[in-house]
């Protein structure tokens, strides 16, 4: 097995990601967990979990660990803003297209 992070500061593209996950690239993941925002979701953030077919996506309009989202000082941190993704795979997980 396999694994791969990635965070980014700056909001992610949705259709871009979807177009991702959706693809050839990602075939390989077994397992995905991450915290994730989207330009086109405004200040929503979205927790995704993901085990084989099975995917659960939950929008919180605070970054899930951060307590109750009232903007206390970990919350404007930087690190509070990003977006973190974990991906488990096989051996075929290519880190170059998926990370792209």
């Amino acid at each position: 097995l396999r694994s791969l992070a990635f965070s980014s500061s700056a909001p992610l593209s949705l259709p871009a990601f979807e177009a991702l996950r959706t693809s050839a690239a990602w075939a390989p993941v077994l397992r995905a967990k991450g915290f994730l925002r989207f330009a086109e979701c405004g200040s929503y953030w979205l927790t995704l979990q993901m085990c084989g077919p099975r995917l659960e996506v939950t929008a919180t309009r605070h970054r899930p660990g951060s307590g109750s989202g009232g903007g206390g000082e970990a919350e404007r941190s930087s690190e509070a803003r990003s977006s973190e993704l974990v991906l488990i795979g096989g051996r075929r997980l290519d880190e170059g297209r998926l990370l792209e």
